[in-house]
């Protein structure tokens, strides 16, 4: 597939239902690694990215940094959209803040919990 203009970033729907245990396991061991946190930060403005626009962000070498995209692509927090020979990558924003709302759900009600017990 070949495209012309690089992806819309901003049109991100948001996730059709909540995240199960394994989704978020899955999301929260993505964000796990100090370089991931990097690059995710490197998507500040809502507009797709090249690897190459990433790694000249980093100190971190190209297949280092194609192998944490994959990681991120794969937890749902990136998307991908091939346009040879360069990939477009776009934050998925929804997920990231649906992913933050459920664990803040889980920390208010763990604290509610311990509020009780006092």
């Amino acid at each position: 597939m070949t495209t012309t203009t690089p992806p819309n970033c901003c049109a991100e729907p948001a996730p059709e239902r909540p995240f199960d245990e394994i989704e978020l396991a899955s999301i929260a061991k993505a964000l796990a690694h100090p370089a991931r946190i990097a690059i995710l930060q490197a998507f500040t403005e809502c507009r797709p990215h090249t690897a190459g626009e990433v790694v000249a962000g980093l100190d971190l070498a190209q297949s280092t940094v194609s192998e944490h995209l994959r990681i991120l692509r794969e937890a749902g927090l990136l998307s991908a959209t091939p346009d040879p020979p360069r990939t477009w990558y776009c934050i998925r924003r929804p997920v990231l803040e649906q992913f933050a709302a459920q664990m803040k759900d889980i920390i208010d009600g763990q604290l509610h919990a311990m509020d009780a017990a006092e």
